[in-house]
């Protein structure tokens, strides 16, 4: 969701993001992309739990695009462009949500430029929509309930609330968000997963209700070298809801990535959750 980050925002020609720079030169690049409703705040609970990588969290431009352009493959336009501004090399792709989508869209059009994929209720398969009722209904009450779907428990304080109540009583703003969330329903993934080679780590909570459990299995089924895992009492953001847990599985994903480049994973899943 929005909110202000603790981090340092850059800014480069236009781009804004948030940076830590591993003190080994040659370590992993990491790209952390936020969701339609998310922000640069969404990947610090995470931040500080993972060292030794250097990383790169941008800020998406759902609301600078024009509403003609604005669709997941303009943004992946946008995405390589902000990694050829900043030399990020070969890159793990991390998305949640829409961020996913985007991984998913940049890795099926740049394959070589992507070192591994992870994955954390993404859409791109099937979502549920609660962002079209926004125009119907602007009560507050009532949109904080609707925002509230994406966590296990109650994460929307006033500020955040606040934040979303300026986008939805933005016609331009509200107009953008209608128009990418149409897209990412018309943009399916599924007949293009199968070309993804990338190693693919899969995070998902058991209680996601806008990308339901139903959703990973289908990622998990359609990707040749995927691995599922699950993240219990926990809903749509699992880097925001249990940001310790979720380090340890990247931190282990990654780790093994290191020590064998050239290895693929046979897909499996860690803890089935009753369907």
């Amino acid at each position: 969701m929005f909110g202000t980050s603790d981090f340092k925002v850059h800014t480069k020609n236009g781009f804004e993001y948030l940076n830590i720079q591993a003190e080994n030169p040659d370590a992993q690049h990491l790209v952390l992309l936020h969701g339609m409703f998310g922000g640069l705040s969404n990947y610090d609970p995470l931040l500080k739990k993972i060292q030794g990588y250097t990383i790169f969290v941008p800020k998406i431009p759902i609301y600078e695009l024009g509403v003609r352009e604005i669709s997941i493959s303009r943004l992946t336009q946008w995405l390589r462009s902000f990694c050829k501004e900043l030399n990020i090399e070969q890159p793990v792709l991390l998305g949640n949500s829409m961020g996913g989508h985007l991984a998913l869209d940049y890795t099926r059009k740049y394959p070589d430029e992507v070192a591994a994929l992870v994955l954390t209720g993404s859409s791109g398969l099937l979502e549920k929509d609660f962002g079209s009722t926004f125009p119907r209904r602007k009560d507050r009450n009532f949109i904080r309930k609707q925002a509230n779907l994406t966590f296990y428990e109650d994460l929307i304080d006033d500020t955040v609330m606040d934040e979303i109540m300026k986008v939805v009583k933005s016609p331009s703003k509200l107009t953008k968000l209608l128009a990418l969330t149409r897209d990412t329903h018309s943009y399916n993934m599924e007949k293009y997963l199968p070309e993804i080679n990338q190693e693919v780590l899969l995070i998902w909570g058991k209680q996601d209700e806008i990308t339901p459990p139903e959703v990973a299995h289908m990622f998990l089924e359609k990707i040749p070298n995927a691995e599922l895992h699950w993240i219990d009492k926990c809903g749509h953001a699992p880097m925001m809801e249990h940001p310790t847990q979720f380090a340890t599985l990247l931190k282990d994903f990654l780790d093994r990535l290191e020590d064998n480049p050239n290895s693929k994973t046979r897909n499996y899943e860690e803890d089935h959750p009753q369907l």
